[in-house]
């Protein structure tokens, strides 16, 4: 979003999930986080998601970004932020299934290939305590293309997603974490100003904790997709 014209009030309780006082806090998290040029940078953006959120794998991060990124200049602006955090905090079930696949949909041509689930499934299991091996990793995309590809092409559309996610909803995020716990949410929009201090901190390179911990995947595999 080139232009410095941040949207006002008003359109943001009309084009957001969010109401007077979230958006307020909102405003005050991106303050913290924000650069110079009003803007919030990648590294800032990734730290963010996963101190706070418990977002990190280095794939699933860099999507999350690029999803919230909507004109790619590589920085995410207010109305950005805003727009995306609507969706990531408060989205309604339709927003989160359109969310999730475009996570997923990693060259961003409108289907999840098996090539797309292999690479993210591989990422999540070798994060773990347990690796398993390529053709372990192999026979997990085989169940879940067995389970999204409702059409029996090879390959995950929008409308196979939907269908899917609508049968058996813990598959939403099946190749790795992409949205917040709603402790996470709950803290996130309820801040305390110690919160606030350890994001500016953090923004300014000064170590500070971080406001949730980090999750690890040791070794399991992601949810809906028991064997």
């Amino acid at each position: 979003m080139s232009g410095s014209t941040r949207m006002t009030l008003e359109d943001l309780l009309k084009l957001t999930n969010f109401n007077r006082q979230e958006i307020d806090t909102l405003s005050r998290h991106f303050a913290s986080l924000a650069q110079a040029n009003d803007k919030i940078d990648r590294s800032r953006f990734r730290d963010m998601l996963a101190d706070t959120f418990g977002v990190d794998d280095s794939l699933i991060m860099d999507r999350v970004f690029r999803c919230f990124d909507l004109d790619a200049d590589n920085y995410i602006s207010f109305d950005e932020y805003m727009k995306g955090m609507s969706m990531f905090l408060k989205g309604r079930y339709e927003e989160k299934l359109k969310f999730c696949f475009r996570v997923y949909d990693l060259n961003g041509d409108r289907y999840i290939s098996k090539e797309e689930m292999f690479q993210m499934l591989k990422n999540c299991l070798v994060k773990g305590a347990v690796e398993e091996d390529e053709d372990g990793v192999k026979d997990l995309v085989d169940l879940v293309l067995k389970k999204l590809d409702e059409d029996r092409d090879g390959r995950v559309s929008e409308a196979d997603w939907s269908g899917a996610i609508s049968k058996e909803t813990l598959l939403m995020e099946a190749f790795g974490q992409c949205l917040p716990t709603t402790k996470a949410i709950n803290q996130y929009l309820n801040p305390t100003q110690e919160d606030f201090i350890g994001n500016a901190k953090a923004a300014s390179g000064v170590a500070a904790k971080p406001v949730l911990p980090k999750t690890q995947m040791a070794g399991k595999r992601p949810q809906g997709l028991a064997a």
